[in-house]
């Protein structure tokens, strides 16, 4: 019975180690714009929010302007890591007054030097082979598609009004195979 007691106070203390040494430092700024850093000795996270467009490698659609969800800021940067594992996710939402067949032919031409751009209604999937489409007929957003697993250009697109919403994400994946 002490063996046990013993076993699972160290379990206990293995367990609360990683919380110990966690530190969290979030910055927000006047336009509610927040900057997150977590670091734990198992892994890192660190979200940036702001009010400008982050490199996604596209170009902002012309007129569009960045749209914010309610206090949400209308972009970010997210990197995840841990172990020589990691994702870096850059992603923002815009608004325009235009409609999708035009947003669609911009971005169809903006993403070419990326390889192979695939068009969507459904859901996406990244394989090895390349991007593949779970097609729903139905399904008001439309996306473009281009990459590999470990790097990947999405543009959605939506009916907003009498315009469009835009979507511009950029996934990077590293250590994944």
């Amino acid at each position: 019975m002490e063996r046990l007691k013993s076993g699972l106070r160290v379990v206990g203390l293995v367990a609360a180690l990683p919380l110990a040494a966690c530190s969290v430092d979030v910055r927000e700024d006047a336009n509610r714009n927040a900057d997150v850093d977590i670091h734990t000795p198992v892994g890192n996270v660190s979200v940036q929010s702001t009010d400008v467009a982050p490199d996604t490698g596209l170009p902002v659609y012309p007129g569009a302007t960045l749209l914010r969800d309610g206090d949400e800021p209308g972009s970010a940067n997210v990197n995840v890591g841990a172990f020589g594992v990691g994702v870096r996710v850059s992603a923002a939402s815009f608004e325009s007054g235009d409609g999708e067949s035009v947003i669609l032919d911009f971005y169809r031409k903006a993403m070419e030097p990326y390889g192979p751009v695939m068009e969507c209604r459904g859901e996406v999937d990244f394989r090895d082979s390349g991007p593949v489409c779970e097609s729903r007929g139905s399904d008001r957003e439309v996306q473009l598609v281009t990459g590999s697993k470990n790097n990947q250009r999405i543009v959605a697109i939506q009916p907003r009004g009498t315009g469009s919403k835009i979507a511009l994400v950029h996934v990077r994946l590293r250590g994944v195979s």
